[in-house]
């Protein structure tokens, strides 16, 4: 019997007694699950009143037989324990290894994963000098595969590597598509690389994409959500100092864009502190793409300088992010950076009315071919060609050229192919609205 049958048979057969006696020591009496489990497990003291009583009535048995040795012929009838024999002992050792190969057929070889790692690590860091869309596509088949592969295999620790290894390539996809001009994929791609990296438990990650969801809410138009996923992306353990210094960039782009001076002064000094040993395996060890550095930091900043309208400011980050690209004699620096910087450049140097100079400056820009004119580059050119065609510079014939020569570059960007882009704010250089 379950404690619940048990507790029933009990109450009524407390209830056949009062009625009978009228003895109120029988009104409502009920058993405790305890006592039940110790009867039921072969407690033989006898209980106090009511219970013997009440048990009697219920069994049919008197409380000394009840709570009495069971003789040679209630045993069976009472206990009812099924005799084993070797047979059954085998098939329970077979079931049991039956149930382990299967487990252990849900584990995948270490070198599986490893490779998967290997590859993921190979397209983070040959993005910084291949076309996005080259990288997407290769991407999109590392995701597709650490997805497949969570289904094959049910141990922890490959699991978790594996959660890491498809968030990495999701946030990878999400900056190509951002590249690429589909800027609601780049988000969609992003927050899936969050939740990845929330069931990973893997705080740099989610710090990373957190600041690229801020990066993408300024872009659509949103600085005041872009100030709120940078400040919850502050707040993941485990980043290094290059990563810190990536969010209080972005930080600063977000004041800027809300035309906030003194805070976006005080984040641009902060990208600007000089870096201690603190690293994390996001943007230091898998680094590429995911890298920040000074270069990118100084690139950053120039931006944000121009939303503000500091074509002196704009002009010094920008001059510092292009002789640190000439001093770095690696390919650690992104190709992109390069042109991004030198935009920005012209743009300063249009704030001080400087035509000759940033024509100078975009030469080797609008040389670029079709597959590196992405969504940030794109826009920085849209800010210029607006400065250009703007009162200041009304009857300047070589301002009007310039101005066709960026519509020209733009007509074949990678946004513009993919298809029309929404109005939005820049990523770098653009208007504030």
């Amino acid at each position: 019997m379950t404690y619940s049958e048990f507790a029933e048979d009990y109450r009524l057969a407390a209830a056949v007694l009062f009625e009978r006696t009228k003895d109120p020591i029988y009104r409502g009496a009920v058993v405790a699950e305890n006592s039940f489990t110790r009867w039921k497990g072969g407690d033989v003291s006898m209980p106090r009143r009511p219970a013997p009583r009440i048990l009697e009535e219920m069994f049919k048995l008197k409380a000394s037989e009840l709570f009495g040795p069971c003789s040679d012929e209630q045993v069976p009838a009472l206990l009812a324990v099924p005799m084993l024999d070797e047979s059954d002992l085998r098939m329970t050792a077979r079931s049991a290894r039956a149930h382990a190969t299967d487990a252990a057929a849900q584990l995948l070889p270490d070198l599986t994963i490893e490779q998967l790692e290997d590859d993921l690590a190979r397209l983070v860091q040959a993005h910084t000098n291949t076309p996005p869309h080259t990288i997407y596509a290769q991407g999109k088949e590392v995701l597709a595969l650490a997805q497949e592969l969570l289904d094959r295999t049910q141990k922890l620790s490959q699991r978790g590597r594996l959660y890491l290894v498809a968030g990495e390539a999701a946030a990878l996809l999400g900056g190509c598509a951002f590249d690429l001009g589909a800027s609601s994929t780049a988000v969609e791609l992003l927050r899936a690389a969050a939740l990845y990296g929330q069931v990973a438990e893997h705080g740099p990650l989610q710090a990373y994409v957190y600041g690229y969801l801020a990066i993408l809410a300024y872009w659509n138009g949103n600085p005041t959500l872009a100030v709120r996923h940078v400040k919850h992306a502050d707040q993941f353990p485990g980043v290094g100092d290059a990563g810190k210094a990536r969010l209080a960039a972005i930080t600063a782009r977000a004041y800027a864009h809300l035309g906030r001076v003194e805070e976006t002064q005080q984040a641009i000094e902060s990208s600007l502190q000089d870096r201690g040993s603190r690293r994390d395996e996001i943007h230091d060890d898998l680094a590429g793409e995911f890298a920040f550095s000074l270069e990118r930091v100084a690139m950053s900043n120039s931006a944000s300088y121009l939303l503000l309208r500091d074509g002196t400011g704009a002009e010094t980050s920008a001059r510092q992010s292009l002789q640190l690209i000439a001093e770095n004699t690696t390919e650690s620096v992104p190709f992109i950076v390069k042109p991004q910087a030198s935009s920005d450049l012209a743009m300063a140097l249009l704030l001080r009315h400087d035509l000759d100079g940033a024509a100078e400056a975009l030469e080797p820009v609008l040389a670029l071919p079709r597959e590196w004119r992405g969504a940030g580059l794109v826009d920085r050119l849209g800010a210029v060609r607006r400065e250009l065609v703007s009162p200041d510079y009304r009857g300047a014939s070589a301002a009007g050229t310039l101005a066709e020569q960026i519509e020209d570059f733009t007509a074949v960007a990678a946004p513009r192919i993919l298809g029309p882009g929404a109005a939005r704010l820049a990523i770098g250089g653009g208007e504030v609205s």
